[in-house]
């Protein structure tokens, strides 16, 4: 069993998620609101993704990964 502490907590984890979901839709031109609507979200949810507010469930990432049109592995690439 593997007893080493995990670099993030939650929290943190959350927040680089989030900063990356932003950092990709910024890069595509595509706002808050087209977003939220292509993947039946409201806004005010991707905005709480977006800031760490919230942890998004696994199931809501790759919603948002097909949504940005990449895969759920390169959204979750936090590490660069």
């Amino acid at each position: 069993m593997n007893n080493k502490k995990p670099e993030l907590n939650k929290q943190e984890l959350s927040q680089k998620v989030g900063e990356r979901i932003k950092a990709i839709r910024s890069g595509l031109g595509i706002s808050q609101a087209e977003l939220a609507r292509r993947c039946n979200k409201d806004s005010q949810h991707i905005e709480l993704i977006e800031n760490g507010k919230v942890t998004a469930t696994i199931y809501t990432l790759y919603i948002i990964s097909k949504a940005l049109n990449i895969s759920l592995s390169e959204l979750l690439e936090i590490d660069k």
